[in-house]
């Protein structure tokens, strides 16, 4: 969803901002210029991206706030060289979004700087790599591993990987399940995980595996996170995981493994959309079971890519800006 930040129209609070961000730019700085309209992960982001520029700006003796079409346009072909389209795409959008919030001349929107990012989108169209599927097979080797597993952490882990799989989670999501969203039939013999308003009956060995995690809780309450934090010497905390937390926990499924690539955030989700797509559910089905409000991302994870770059066009032409 497009945030709606407000230009800043005072000219000392530009200044003072303007002030601020040619030298450093800092979590806080970049909050209260955005009126904290972005999370953390967004502003670390940001933050890196914005000194980034400052650096390369003093390099060259040239001005970074406000930074002309020609800086920009550097800037970009220097970090081409050694990053991906996304990454030159994320560093372009930053750039642009501080300029026109300040009320400065946005320079990423000159036609040079547009020409530049669409030729390297060409040029780069193949740099990116395919997310790695977690799939059935992995998720069996796995629990071979982990399911008769004592340690606090093998068997949180383990629980991980089968919710993430058979509920097709994104990390967000993931962070922000609670004991709450667990539920309980027949006497709890069977658990079944809610994801927002949609419910996932959970197989026989997730169960099992779900079972043990909640075993080794200090506490059930509601409010607390179904899958928390753990210290080098084993202490189950109330804090639930973040995105480094879920990354170490996915690599370790791949280093466990031994496989050469390692899974991503997004490597059940793809996993689990093509074994639904085995089971013979149609792609409306495999839509609503992942919470996607298009078609076009299980086209692409199915290898659809014409039909999935459809899908965006559509998405993005008719979906509102508020």
């Amino acid at each position: 969803m497009r945030k709606k930040i407000l230009q800043i129209s005072d000219e000392k609070t530009i200044a003072t901002f303007i002030k601020q961000l040619r030298k450093q730019a800092t979590i806080d700085i970049l909050d209260e210029l955005t009126d904290g309209q972005y999370s953390k992960n967004s502003l670390l982001a940001m933050v890196k991206d914005w000194n980034l520029f400052i650096e390369f700006c003093t390099q060259k003796h040239v001005s970074s706030l406000p930074a002309s079409v020609t800086a920009v346009r550097l800037f970009i072909e220097h970090e081409a060289a050694r990053r991906k389209f996304a990454t030159i795409r994320r560093y372009n959008v930053t750039i642009g979004l501080i300029h026109r919030i300040l009320s400065l001349k946005d320079p990423t929107a000159n036609p040079q700087v547009i020409h530049t990012m669409n030729f390297f989108k060409v040029e780069k169209k193949n740099d990116t790599k395919d997310t790695v599927p977690f799939e059935k097979q992995h998720l069996e080797k796995l629990s071979a591993k982990l399911m008769d597993s004592t340690h606090p952490i093998e068997r949180r882990n383990l629980a991980v990987y089968y919710i993430m799989f058979e509920c097709a989670l994104k990390r967000s999501e993931l962070k922000s399940l609670t004991v709450n969203d667990i539920i309980s039939d027949n006497g709890n013999k069977q658990l079944a995980v809610y994801v927002g308003a949609q419910r996932y009956d959970l197989s026989e060995q997730a169960q099992r595996s779900l079972r043990q995690w909640l075993s080794l809780l200090p506490s059930i309450e509601n409010n607390l996170p179904l899958f928390s934090a753990i210290d080098r010497h084993g202490n189950i905390n109330s804090v639930p995981l973040d995105d480094s937390s879920i990354y170490r926990i996915q690599r370790y499924a791949s280093d466990l493994l031994g496989l050469k690539v390692g899974f991503s955030g997004q490597s059940s989700r793809v996993g689990k959309v093509k074994d639904l797509a085995k089971q013979g559910m149609t792609l409306r089905d495999i839509q609503h079971y992942g919470r996607w409000l298009s078609p076009a991302m299980p086209n692409q994870y199915l290898g659809n890519i014409g039909k999935a770059e459809l899908e965006k066009m559509v998405f993005k032409r008719f979906k509102p800006l508020g």
